[in-house]
């Protein structure tokens, strides 16, 4: 037991007249009204015989309730101390105190055995005087930051097919060249084509990547996943594209583009023979769908 003498922050006060009369009257739970700490809704649980195997005790628990946990998520930290009135010495006593995190699943919080019956009755002790008696509870609500995401995996979305028409491919000067935005699944996307390769490939390769138009934009919870493939498409009749598949990848604010640096041999692509360019023009084809997206828990 620890006397606290001086004044406490807000506090809930339970007054009890006639103590004895819970039992005679068939009273073995009491549930206090409702009030208000930290933006939640709270209420005090008072067992005078005991609650489980809390014989011989007088149990007590802290309970969060009502519109307090809107879904199967939310959570409140608090710290809770349960009081007792000593009315003799005119001051409370902490029986009991703890941290806990409320939740849907986990509503209240307390003890069994919080004040046994002959503490509680023992005269000099000030708890009850003339069948009354006087509970409280302090409560602190902790303000957390909660902080997490909530990943959806995309059933039944269907594959996105957009093609890119390149004209005067050989008049391309420019390093990198971007095509339209095309929309899948809610998001904006883009070609991004490198005519002699990106930095690694030294005029080696053509490079192609698929970017997220809306990625930039994300905070860093978003994300989302998508496979796709990319090819450049033979205008040959019979003859295969130049096909490259296999990209699942993570679209965020830091990892907007995916593809290959070394989509394709300069060399390989620039022979007519081949078929992928032909008088000129090229068509970039991307074969897209989504299939998970991260938001942040709210």
């Amino acid at each position: 037991m620890e006397n606290i003498t001086n004044s406490l922050p807000t506090r809930y006060v339970l007054k009890i007249e006639s103590f004895s009369l819970l039992s005679e009257n068939g009273i073995s739970k009491y549930e206090s009204n409702e009030f208000e700490s930290g933006g939640f809704n709270w209420k005090m649980i008072i067992h005078p015989n005991g609650d489980g195997d809390g014989t011989g005790h007088i149990s007590i628990y802290l309970a969060v309730i009502g519109a307090s946990l809107l879904d199967s998520v939310c959570e409140v930290n608090a710290s809770f101390s349960f009081l007792i009135f000593d009315q003799i010495h005119d001051n409370f006593t902490v029986m009991k105190g703890m941290e806990r995190r409320f939740r849907n699943i986990k509503t209240e919080w307390g003890f069994s055995k919080c004040i046994s019956h002959k503490t509680f009755k023992y005269p000099s002790n000030g708890y009850l005087v003339d069948d009354k008696c006087i509970f409280g509870v302090d409560v602190y609500v902790i303000k957390n930051q909660r902080i997490g995401e909530c990943m959806s995996l995309l059933k039944g979305t269907e594959l996105y097919k957009n093609e890119w028409k390149i004209t005067e491919f050989t008049k391309l000067k420019k390093r990198v060249y971007c095509s339209e935005e095309f929309t899948v699944e809610g998001y904006k996307w883009k070609f991004l084509l490198y005519p002699t390769g990106d930095s690694r490939q030294n005029g080696q390769n053509i490079s192609i990547f698929l970017e997220s138009v809306d990625a930039k934009g994300f905070d860093c919870q978003k994300s989302f996943k998508a496979k796709f493939s990319i090819s450049v498409k033979n205008q040959i009749s019979g003859y295969k594209h130049h096909k490259k598949s296999g990209g699942v990848n993570w679209y965020s604010a830091t990892a907007s583009g995916w593809g290959w640096s070394s989509f394709m041999p300069c060399c390989e692509f620039n022979d007519p023979k081949k078929g992928f360019l032909i008088e000129d023009c090229c068509i970039v084809e991307a074969e897209v769908f989504v299939v998970g997206v991260v938001n942040c828990l709210t």
